[in-house]
């Protein structure tokens, strides 16, 4: 017997990866720009980052909502 049903959250789970990997980025880039003695602190890398991750999780918004309708 073959099962053909997706589960129920498989149309979300881009977005669902896309949000966390958003928020995983923009709590990294958070630390390096905060945490005094953090490898690449002033190398502009954790402002990268937080944007990257603030990016992230926008798109991660927009494709939730478009895909509740």
């Amino acid at each position: 017997m073959e099962e053909t049903t997706k589960t129920k959250g498989s149309r979300n789970m881009h977005a669902i990866i896309l949000a966390v990997l958003g928020i995983i980025l923009l709590i990294i880039g958070v630390a390096i720009r905060n945490i005094p003695g953090a490898p690449l602190r002033g190398s502009g890398a954790g402002t990268l980052l937080a944007i990257a991750g603030i990016i992230l999780l926008v798109i991660a918004a927009i494709r939730f909502m478009y895909k509740r309708k």
